[in-house]
């Protein structure tokens, strides 16, 4: 990777030659480089709007209801240095989150086997899940990716046109597939030493964009041989097509006839429609849907449904993962620190931000990049907030598993020289390992899943008013709720807080109102008790969620 020395500041010289001393980290900053270029908290005055009602114990419509728990994850885990791991792992641990996944390109086919007559080296991913299955993590998504300097038909460390095996090496290519799934299925045969539990899930492939550059044909060929090797191994086994971005499609809510239309306007064209319906006809190699959530929470249930209805076209039924996400970026795709170049020479703009926000989005990044303390604490806040709402809107729409993003921050992309071209998802990582310290994403992550633990169903409750967003979490002998407010537009720093008013039966006497962590160093929540009048309560909603639960 060669860029040009003289346009890059101090620290940025110092950080992208750090980056360069080892090769592992050199395909994560060409992926994640790729990603940006290609591919909150504000002041205490209140904007308050009308009440709406809701009353969850005299039958409500409700919106779908979730099938099963979510598996709740993080991504991407860095797997190259062993202490470093473990430091993470345990840095993790307290969070009660279920599932891992490490960065892939460490663990692509040509790195894990370096030539044809080369032992496969499990080194790095055996660190990996003996860590973090010591710390407590119990699942694992492991994207296998085939980028092989012997072995793909076209493979650069730079860009690739065919990273599918070579006719001649697909033997081979599927006795890696086999040799892994076998080592991490926990059948007592050729398992790693000391392994607790099996490794259910893998991705062929890390997304169906760019990063899979070969025609639609080879890519199924390969998915085809590595499903069967992987089921070879273990019959349990969970295999997921590389994922479909699709964030962007669904900004002006599109019908069925216009589906089309919609995924033209993709920022990554290597894949449009027509390909993905291929893979979606090919139903017999893959045991799950796998998707990436790159935008806005809401834009999961738009998903969700396109989804619901290609699956229904074909006459089959499975379930959806969610294997990347992002902090709503507001701007990807390209450099977000302008508002007066060539739109092609800008990021797009991602909702809820409009083209109208671009020049404030510009100040805001211009802010973010350049360090500013309070423009980065309001940002991890809003990270805070938004990883929460994906989890949730999620949980509703019976998501079998979710990604947050990200376990650290993308420090690279936050140098200048990238323009804050990833948008908000580079300041947005849930701990900071060179210095030991919890983000607010860390904390709110925690409480949610302390307060989903063991639940039946997170349902969204119906109500007149479709900006307020109200969850019922059923678990085994009493009901949550969780709640906020969508005003459905940007909201930067030092912009008024919007609020509203909900009205909830909660069937209880007593009530306690719990308010999402959002605030660097803070870690127990602000919790406020109120009686309720004859079970009614009238709370205020403002876009941070808040958990509402009977004390009686």
């Amino acid at each position: 990777v060669e860029l040009p020395e003289a346009t890059l500041q101090p620290e940025e010289h110092s950080m992208l030659k750090k980056l360069m001393k080892r090769k592992t980290s050199v395909h994560g900053l060409i992926a994640f480089l790729v990603l940006s270029l290609a591919c909150g908290r504000a002041t205490t005055t209140t904007v308050p709007t009308v009440s709406s009602i809701a009353s969850p114990t005299s039958a409500p419509t409700f919106i779908p209801q979730s099938r099963s728990p979510i598996l709740i994850g993080t991504e991407y885990i860095l797997i190259e240095n062993a202490n470093r791991v473990r430091t993470l792992a345990e840095l993790l641990a307290p969070i009660g989150l279920q599932m891992a996944k490490p960065l892939p390109e460490t663990i692509a086919w040509g790195n894990m086997q370096t030539s044809p007559d080369a032992p496969i080296d499990f080194g790095r991913l055996d660190i990996f899940v003996k860590e973090f299955q010591e710390a407590g993590f119990r699942e694992f998504l492991i994207a296998l990716k085939s980028g092989s300097s012997w072995g793909s038909k076209d493979f650069s460390t730079i860009i690739s046109s065919n990273l599918t095996p070579k006719p001649e090496h697909m033997a081979a290519y599927e006795q890696w597939i086999y040799s892994v799934v076998e080592r991490y299925d926990a059948d007592g045969l050729e398992d790693m030493p000391g392994l607790l539990f099996p490794v259910r899930y893998y991705e062929i492939g890390a997304e169906f964009s760019s990063y899979e550059p070969e025609p639609a044909a080879d890519y199924l060929e390969m998915l085809e041989h590595a499903y069967a090797a992987a089921h070879r191994a273990n019959e349990q086994v969970i295999v997921a097509h590389a994922a479909f971005l699709t964030t962007l499609a669904f900004v002006d809510n599109p019908g069925v006839s216009e589906y089309e239309t919609a995924f033209a306007g993709l920022p990554d064209q290597t894949h449009g429609l027509a390909d993905i319906r291929q893979v979606l006809d090919r139903q017999d190699i893959f045991d799950v849907i796998n998707v990436h959530s790159l935008g806005e929470p809401y834009e999961i249930e738009a998903i969700v449904a396109w989804l619901d209805y290609e699956m229904a076209q074909r006459g089959y039924q499975k379930g959806i993962i969610i294997s990347d996400t992002a902090t709503t970026p507001f701007i990807g795709f390209g450099p977000a620190i302008a508002c007066d170049r060539d739109p092609s020479s800008m990021g797009r703009i991602i909702p809820p931000a409009v083209e109208a926000d671009r020049c404030r989005l510009a100040d805001y990044f211009s802010k973010l990049v350049a360090g500013d303390e309070n423009t980065l604490r309001w940002t991890q806040a809003f990270a805070a907030e938004d990883a929460v709402k994906k989890v949730v809107v999620s949980a509703d729409q019976g998501i079998v598993l979710i990604n947050t993003a990200f376990t650290e921050d993308l420090s690279w992309l936050k140098l200048p020289l990238f323009q804050a071209g990833a948008g908000t998802s580079a300041w947005a990582g849930l701990v900071s390992v060179e210095d030991r310290e919890y983000r607010a994403s860390f904390y709110a992550l925690q409480r949610l899943i302390d307060h989903l633990n063991g639940y039946e169903s997170v349902t969204r409750l119906a109500l007149d008013d479709n900006s307020i967003r109200l969850y019922e979490v059923a678990q085994p002998g009493q009901r949550i709720w969780i709640a906020w407010y969508d005003p459905g537009r940007l909201i930067l720093p030092g912009d008024p807080v919007p609020e509203t008013i909900v009205q909830l039966d909660v069937g209880a006497s007593i009530i306690t109102v719990e308010t999402l962590i959002t605030q660097f160093g803070q870690s127990t929540p602000n919790r406020t008790v109120l009686p309720t009048d004859g079970g009614l309560v009238t709370l205020p909603l403002t876009p941070t969620p808040i958990f509402i639960y009977g004390d009686d």
